[in-house]
């Protein structure tokens, strides 16, 4: 089991509130709003934490530069891949 499944299995077992309080400390980290990606519909939908919430939805997205291999959520979590507003989220990427 490498560090992101254990970090999942982790996160998984907290209760709802929990989980909340660790997914609003890692907004705080997230380094989305920073990617040249983002736009400024992103922002209006408050989309952030692709790599644990998922894909951009219903914003149209043009893949340029991709923050997430410097980013502190990622290095959080030891994601490995990147480009998760596009992909989806990590966990469904290593299904």
């Amino acid at each position: 089991m490498d560090r992101f499944e254990s970090e999942i299995k982790r996160l998984d077992a907290l209760r709802p509130e929990e989980l909340e309080k660790w997914i609003d400390q890692m907004k705080g980290l997230c380094r989305c709003p920073g990617c040249a990606t983002y736009t400024e519909c992103n922002a209006k939908s408050r989309e952030l934490l692709y790599c644990y919430l998922g894909k951009s939805v219903g914003c149209d997205m043009q893949a340029r530069t991709c923050d997430c291999p410097v980013c502190k959520v990622t290095d959080e979590l030891g994601s490995k891949y990147s480009f998760y507003y596009l992909n989806g989220p990590e966990k469904v990427l290593r299904e």
